[in-house]
């Protein structure tokens, strides 16, 4: 394998892991009731009472009875949700996502550019002491 593929396919790979990682999402650590999850139009992080996690799109309250909002494959699927089967609702918090995806995207691009700089640094002293007059 010569060196310039290896670079391309180095870089390439990099990149593609930055973009993977970029749509990460935090929750604030506060939980909050289902009555003001409801009120709020952000993404929403449910543990139920056995420990298995939903994200939700937003909850919604209609005739009484809160729905989670979930889009699998193409349409918005409502999965209703009772009080008593819930441990913790925590919203999304837009300040420390945007924080995060912003310092992953940087982060990823400062390795890309430190393997970039070390590759073409390697062979910077290939053709020392090689002086032919």
């Amino acid at each position: 394998m010569t060196l310039p593929n290896l670079k391309n396919r180095t870089i390439c790979f990099l990149l593609i892991i930055a973009l993977i990682l970029q749509s990460c999402a935090v929750y604030k650590k506060t939980p909050v009731t289902l009555n003001e999850a409801a009120n709020v139009d952000r993404k929403i992080l449910v543990v139920k009472t056995d420990n298995t996690k939903l994200k939700f799109k937003k909850i919604e309250k209609i005739d009484g009875v809160y729905y989670g909002l979930i889009k699998t494959k193409g349409q918005i699927e409502k999965i209703p949700l009772t009080e008593s089967d819930l441990k913790t609702i925590r919203v999304l918090d837009k300040t420390a996502t945007t924080i995060g995806n912003v310092a992953i995207v940087v982060g990823s691009l400062g390795v890309v550019f430190l393997v970039v700089a070390a590759i073409e640094l390697s062979n910077l002293g290939d053709d020392w002491g090689d002086w032919s007059y």
